[in-house]
Order: C-alpha cells, then sequence, then structure tokens
C-alpha cells in the first residue's frame, strides 16, 4: 500500500512540475554576447544572411565599431525579397530573384540606416524618442514606449524599442503614425565587445520596403 501511495505522490509530482514549468525562472540571462557584433551575426541561425548582406555593402568594420545596429533578421530579409519578387512577376511571370539578386549598389546605400554611431541602450532612449542619424545619413526615431500588452496580467505595462523611419518631408507629431513607419525590437540591449545590437521583430521588412 504505502508502494502504491509513494508513485502516486510522485505521479502528481511531476504532473505538478510539467504543469508549472513555464513559471521557473531561470534567472537573468548575461546581455554580452561574447564577440564583436560581426561575428555574433555570422554565427546566429537567424542573422547570418545579415551578415552576408553587410560584408557585401562593406560595412564590416562600420559593423564591428563602437556603434550600434538594429539588425532585420533572415525573415525580414526574406520578405524584402518575396516584395521586390512579386513585382517583377508582374512584368515577367517567369522572373526569378533571390537574397544574392539584390544590387551592391542598393545594400551600399541602403544597409547602412541601421547602423548609428555610438552605442545606443534602453538606457539612453524616452517615450518620447529621440531623432538619430544613420551613418548613411537617414534620420530615425528611436524610442522606448510602454505598451498595453498582458493588462489583465501585469500591474504595469511592458516598454519595448521601437525604431520609426520617416516616410515624407517632416516627421508626424510624436505618437500619430500617419506616414512614418515603425518597426518593434524584438531582442534589446545585446552587447558585443564593440557596440550594441537590438534585434528587430521578423515582420520589419528590410530597408522598409513596400514596393511601388
Amino acid at each position: 500500500m504505502k508502494r502504491h501511495l509513494y508513485i502516486l505522490a510522485l505521479a502528481f509530482g511531476m504532473m505538478s512540475c510539467i504543469q508549472d514549468d513555464y513559471l521557473v525562472d531561470g534567472g537573468v540571462s548575461s546581455p554580452e554576447v561574447g564577440t564583436d557584433t560581426y561575428t555574433f551575426l555570422q554565427f546566429h541561425p537567424h542573422l547570418d544572411t545579415l551578415a552576408l548582406l553587410i560584408e557585401r555593402a562593406g560595412l564590416i568594420e562600420e559593423v564591428n565599431d563602437e556603434n550600434t545596429l538594429f539588425a532585420p533578421n533572415n525573415l525580414s530579409i526574406q520578405k524584402y525579397v518575396d516584395e521586390v519578387l512579386a513585382e517583377m512577376r508582374e512584368v515577367d511571370p517567369e522572373a526569378v530573384y533571390t537574397v544574392n539578386d539584390i544590387p551592391t549598389d542598393t545594400l551600399e546605400k541602403y544597409m547602412g540606416g541601421y547602423i548609428f554611431p555610438g552605442k545606443i541602450t534602453r538606457e539612453d532612449m524616452s517615450e518620447r524618442g529621440e531623432i538619430v542619424m544613420a551613418i548613411n545619413g537617414e534620420e530615425r526615431r528611436i524610442s522606448l514606449e510602454p505598451r498595453e500588452d498582458y493588462e489583465d496580467e501585469l500591474s504595469s505595462f511592458p516598454e519595448y524599442v521601437f525604431i520609426t523611419y520617416k516616410r515624407g518631408e517632416e516627421w508626424d507629431e510624436q505618437g500619430v503614425i500617419i506616414d512614418d513607419q515603425q518597426s518593434i525590437v524584438r531582442t534589446s540591449n545585446l552587447i558585443s565587445t564593440n557596440g550594441v545590437i537590438h534585434v528587430l521583430q521578423g515582420d520589419h521588412t528590410l530597408f522598409d520596403y513596400q514596393g511601388n
């Protein structure tokens, strides 16, 4: 009888562990990636295509300087390829377009829009945001904004990093995104041996491309 009770207790204990496993706190993860920015991209399964594009754009030195990179992941790059291909097939249904077909001059012109001078961390950001110039001369607004997510589960709203692209001649008023395009950061404050990396959410399209 005791043996049966022991087995039942063990079974219930295991079920409890399985059901509550998602509540276990694994501790604070380290933001340090342990390598320079470019090496981190090369060996990350979701960012390795970005590393190839940076190499083709001739921007490895800039990425590995004391700069901040807002990194579009492989999905963002594939979305760009799909957008361009869809346009090409309106003219030629048999058209083919891959990552390798992105022109070098396009990469040289626009890839620098993800790289910003200095080390910009979450601690440097505000809800209002700051207009910052990328190394290719394009302006972006970088902000840390609360989102009303999980309002039933949390007592305060989580804050997300956003990067906003200017569409028109002037910036839209803060909080009113009409012509400007906002992209959310999925993982922020990764610290490489030379700079800072913020990885964009996969719904971002490379170069903020929206076709013609």
